[in-house]
């Protein structure tokens, strides 16, 4: 494999607003609990799954919600007359993200407060409605903390908001009195999913397909 001789073209004005993948902010950053390699390529700044034959491995397409957002870490090693990627090589450790501030470069004109959808082919992002269907991609527990066009950096950011499932769940010890005397009243004990809120002290409830959101007590 020959190795890639082109020249630098132009110069910028000024200083890159960031790289995908790399932090965005001092926050806090928090990862999955075990540790992950990469079974093929995957590209900074995009998400990632676990491989379902492979614990352990992850690689950037899959179905339902992704594991995290892959973080610029490089750790990976270009062989001789490998051109240099933002990408994490296969076989390569791989930092994952699941809550955090992280610049992406968006696939379509994305907006402030938007939810982020993820390819479900590459792990790319874009912006979309909270709810929407967007064809080949999945709804994330993220969304958009700057707005961005087409092939533009945006910032993405998700505190507060890791998804917890679970099969049944009794809220009856985590309603405030205002809640359990309204909306709680109408839906019974057991719920079918507990998701993502949608805003800090809030969780959010599904069953039979109605979504309700109550405030949960300090």
């Amino acid at each position: 494999m020959s190795a890639d001789n082109t020249f630098q073209t132009s110069v910028p004005l000024y200083p890159a607003q960031g790289v995908a993948g790399a932090y965005a902010a001092v926050n806090p950053i928090v990862s999955p609990p075990l540790g992950y390699i990469a079974k093929s390529d995957v590209t900074c700044g995009c998400f990632c799954w676990e491989d379902s034959e492979a614990a352990g491995q992850v690689v950037p397409s899959g179905s339902g919600l992704p594991l995290g957002l892959v973080v610029r870490n490089i750790t990976g090693v270009l062989g001789a007359g490998v051109v240099a990627a933002n990408k994490m090589q296969a076989g390569c450790n791989v930092n994952i993200a699941v809550e955090g501030d992280f610049f992406v470069t968006v696939t379509a004109n994305s907006t402030k407060g938007q939810k982020v959808f993820a390819s479900t082919t590459d792990g790319s992002v874009k912006g979309g409605s909270a709810g929407a269907t967007v064809a080949g991609h999945v709804e994330t527990n993220w969304e958009f903390a700057t707005s961005a066009s087409l092939g533009d950096l945006a910032i993405i950011t998700n505190h507060g908001q890791r998804v917890v499932t679970a099969s049944a769940v009794d809220l009856s010890d985590y309603l405030t009195s205002a809640d359990a005397s309204t909306t709680y009243s109408t839906i019974a004990n057991t719920v079918t999913a507990v998701e993502a809120g949608s805003a800090a002290g809030k969780i959010k409830v599904t069953k039979n397909g109605e979504a309700t959101e109550f405030s949960v007590p300090e």
